[in-house]
């Protein structure tokens, strides 16, 4: 039972382990900042916006698809919220505007995820190409109706949202993170939605022999996927307090990264999303651990990043489906003796 138990969850231990070490590492050349509570509280406040990035781009992973354009769709879909919310700041009704301008960024995401998944599913375009073309369109909406400059101009009760603490302790933009991270998880675990998704992303041909409707599923995942995604811009803009058609650019990489080092491949049908959540926790004591050193670039991060990357996918070589091949090397042995 303990091998079985060893075997399945071998890369999940692998990430704690990975996590443990960059842990030590810090705390021996830096104790005496990391276990500061100001430098955790400042953790929990920064890694939630590209945490939910994360999360929606991880569906589209698990199905076996690709989506390069949900950074450029959420600046896109928050451009046109903050004008909005700017545009009627002075109205009799805060929270009103507020949730109007969100409803205005979750409809333009909701279109553009119908966009990549119609070209994705309905036209056969490969998804890298299709979502690449999809995201230099809504770049340069933004650019053409910004001129490249930022949009300010939002109520102060929104961007309290991206500074608050509740109870002194509980950042909002984490009680946010943790909401969406709760619901993706019944959606993957315990929703037939979820199950077909892993079918999807394992074999799409065998999934449509057992009548699953693909083409909607590649659809509503594409929504799905920019609906969340499109949720941690709106985080984003409110720490920012404005949109920009560049913000947030350096979250494309870093999100593929974590998914990648949490073993949710763009093969689709793999990934659990407790190891996602352990990556993006070490993808950000990395990010705070390099800016303490004064004199370091701090730019050494995603040095450190790419080779833990590397390392984990060399690791991840020796492993099957459910985990290292303890059995392989078993029967080897055995054989030997044989």
């Amino acid at each position: 039972m303990k091998r079985k138990n060893l075997e399945k969850n071998s890369y999940t231990y692998m990430l704690l382990g990975l996590m443990a070490v960059t842990l030590l590492f810090f705390t021996i050349l830096k104790g005496n900042l990391m276990w500061k509570g100001d430098v955790w509280l400042g953790m929990a406040m920064q890694f939630p916006e590209y945490g939910v990035i994360t999360l929606g781009l991880m569906f589209c992973f698990i199905c076996g698809k690709m989506d390069m354009s949900f950074m450029a769709l959420g600046d896109f879909a928050t451009i046109m919220a903050v004008r909005y919310m700017s545009a009627h700041a002075d109205g009799a009704s805060q929270v009103g505007v507020i949730l109007v301008g969100i409803l205005i960024a979750l409809c333009i995401a909701t279109v553009g995820g119908v966009i990549n998944g119609l070209l994705v599913a309905g036209l056969d375009i490969p998804p890298v190409m299709a979502t690449i073309s999809m995201q230099l369109v809504w770049t340069g909406l933004s650019v053409a109706l910004t001129n490249g400059n930022s949009v300010k101009g939002l109520p102060a009760l929104y961007t309290e949202i991206g500074h608050k603490y509740l109870f002194g302790f509980l950042p909002v933009p984490l009680l946010i993170f943790l909401v969406v991270f709760l619901v993706c998880m019944f959606l993957l675990q315990h929703t037939v939605y979820g199950e077909k998704l892993y079918m999807v992303g394992t074999n799409i041909k065998a999934a449509q022999f057992s009548a699953v409707n693909t083409r909607r599923m590649v659809i509503g995942t594409y929504v799905l996927c920019d609906v969340i995604c499109c949720i941690g811009c709106l985080i984003m803009i409110s720490t920012m307090a404005g949109a920009k058609a560049d913000y947030g650019t350096s979250y494309v990489m870093r999100c593929i990264l974590i998914l990648v080092l949490a073993g949710v491949l763009p093969n689709g049908g793999m990934g659990k999303i407790g190891n996602v959540l352990i990556a993006i926790v070490t993808i950000q004591i990395i990010a705070t651990g390099v800016n303490m050193f004064s004199n370091l670039n701090t730019y050494y991060a995603s040095l450190i990043w790419g080779a833990l990357l590397l390392i984990v996918l060399i690791m991840s070589t020796r492993m099957g489906s459910g985990g290292f091949p303890f059995r392989l090397r078993a029967a080897k042995q055995g054989s030997g003796k044989a």
